[in-house]
This record gives structure tokens, sequence and C-alpha cells, in this order.
């Protein structure tokens, strides 16, 4: 996805006290339609999240929660509509700006997801939650009782490539 993300909802990573605090997120009804523009989708009905924000050593911090939506596809075998809740439990950490391009070279544990980077001071949520959601999105939505049956049209007529030639072709000629 190119386009931005439709939720600006950022966290002031001054202003965090130095333990942990906790933020609830609600779609207002115009971000669940930009939603559903960015992840083309039908339709999403709701879009929550709680996450707590831990302030870490050296100036990095850690955001852990969950994200619930409620979306509307299409089925890719019949386009009927089809009803889906997503839960995704996330946890990233964000490093500031100037420590996260210092510590490029560097690479940890292949295993472990990079931090972020801060932007301007701000931990970028919306844009979090906004891309966890799109990636958690079933590409090829189907009903449960949903089947696609290939129906080969056998007219009994030759259709190979060379058919309209011998269409052409005299009757009474030999070969």
């Amino acid at each position: 996805m190119t386009q931005s993300s439709p939720l600006p909802w950022t966290i002031d990573a001054q202003s965090l006290p130095a333990s942990s605090k906790a933020f609830s997120y609600s779609a207002t009804d115009a971000e669940l339609k930009a939603l559903a523009s960015y992840a083309d989708v039908a339709e999403v009905n709701s879009f929550t999240s709680e996450v707590r924000v831990r302030v870490l050593p050296g100036g990095r911090y850690r955001v852990e929660g969950s994200l619930r939506v409620l979306i509307v596809q299409e089925s890719v075998i019949n386009l009927s509509p089809i009803s889906k809740e997503i839960e995704e439990a996330l946890s990233v950490e964000y490093l500031p700006e100037d420590i996260e391009k210092a510590g490029e070279e560097d690479s940890a544990s292949l295993d472990a997801d990079p931090p972020e980077a801060l932007e301007n001071g701000q931990i970028p949520i919306g844009k979090l939650l906004g891309e966890l959601f799109a990636v958690a999105i079933d590409p090829y939505p189907r009903n449960e009782n949903d089947t696609f049956e290939w129906v080969e049209k056998d007219s009994g007529a030759d259709t190979g490539p060379f058919a309209a030639l011998k269409a052409l072709k005299p009757a009474n000629d030999g070969g």
C-alpha cells in the first residue's frame, strides 16, 4: 500500500510517565470509511485498539496491545458479502530518530523485528494500527460453503487453433 495511513493518531513520547501508560482508540465514522478505502474492503464496521506504552532505558519505547476490527469483504468465489472479525496482538519497539539512524549497521537477532523510529518525537500509533490491519486481512475471502466449479463448454466442434482454417477447406479435397 502506498497510501498514507488514514488514522492520524499519535502519542507524544515526551509526555509519557516514567513507567507506562494505557491508551484506547476507536475509529470515527469518517475514519472507518477511510480505512475501508485504504484496505480495499467493502466496509469497516468497527476498529478499536487497546495499547500500553512502556518507557525503556535509552530513550526507547515499547508499544504492546491488541487490535480488533469488524469488516465486510466480498467472496472471491461469488462476490457475496462476508463478515470477518480480525483480532491481532502487537508488540513494537520505538527508538528516537537519531538513535535509529546511528544503529542501522548493527543487526540484532534475525528473528526479532527491527525497532521503528519515532516521527518528530511522536509514536505514530495510527500508522502502526493501519498497517497491522491491512496485513491481517484475508486476501482471498470466501464463505465456508463456497465452491468454485469450472464448467467446460464442449460444443462438440473442433476448437483448436486451426479450426477456422479447416472450415475454409473444400469438403471434396482429398488431403
